[in-house]
């Protein structure tokens, strides 16, 4: 490109050898998120579903080991809940929000460092440029050789830099925009699924006779009545 070699191109701009290297992070860090949403994509209604029905059945442990066997962040995450489902209603939910904001975590690893290289690299690219000019009029000035098309010459090698840190930014903010709308998609998807998951707990422990207790300040009373009413009922053969 205009009479220069990449490797010429490199070895007269270090700028350019910056820019390289962002654009190496770059396709890595989204090639390395990509594949992580490829692997961890689910049906979140269809589990679910599948979810309620083992749930209806009347045995929660089972559910849960089934759960366990899961992939996607919709297991993982009602996992977490499923195994303490003794806690009063308030703990699970703090439980079930604490394991949406862990995959939430997880999901924006690495999403600062595109963020970061779509900023930076127009105005590495910009630095690259201004260099070079300078480099261009001081050989000018240097060797006293001037005219308009050595002039063009050096601005059209100095500009190259800012294609290429174009270049690098609009990769990291399409992929950047990606993933966080990505992200979104999944973070809605978890809520929809804690709010249908206490909803179904709600319908099993009613259809089961079994309530979460709604505060955990109500416990020992709860549990004091319940057993002095125990202790005054009849024991009959049906038991």
């Amino acid at each position: 490109m205009l009479g220069m070699s990449p490797v010429e191109l490199l070895k007269t701009s270090p700028t350019m050898v910056v820019l390289l290297v962002c654009s190496i992070v770059t396709v890595g860090y989204a090639v390395e998120r990509g594949l992580y949403f490829l692997r961890t994509r689910s049906d979140t209604a269809g589990f679910m579903r599948e979810l309620a029905k083992r749930l209806q059945q009347g045995d929660p442990r089972a559910a849960a080991q089934w759960c366990h066997q899961q992939k996607g962040a919709a297991p993982r995450v009602v996992s977490q809940v499923l195994d303490y489902l003794d806690l009063p209603k308030s703990e699970l939910m703090q439980r079930f929000n604490t394991a949406i904001e862990l995959e939430q975590v997880e999901m924006e690893r690495n999403l600062s460092v595109l963020g970061t290289m779509s900023n930076i690299a127009p105005l590495l690219g910009l630095l690259g440029t201004v260099i070079g000019i300078i480099r261009a009029f001081a050989d000018i000035a240097r060797t006293g050789a001037g005219g308009s098309a050595v002039v063009a010459m050096g601005v059209s090698e100095a500009l190259l830099t800012t294609a290429a840190g174009i270049i690098v930014a609009v990769i990291a903010t399409v992929c950047f925009n990606l993933f966080v709308r990505r992200i979104r998609t999944r973070i809605v998807e978890l809520e929809d699924a804690r709010e249908a998951f206490f909803g179904l707990l709600a319908r099993v422990q009613a259809k089961t006779g079994r309530a979460v207790p709604q505060d955990a300040s109500a416990d020992v009373d709860q549990i004091l009545d319940t057993a002095g009413e125990v202790a005054r009922e009849p024991v009959t053969a049906g038991r």
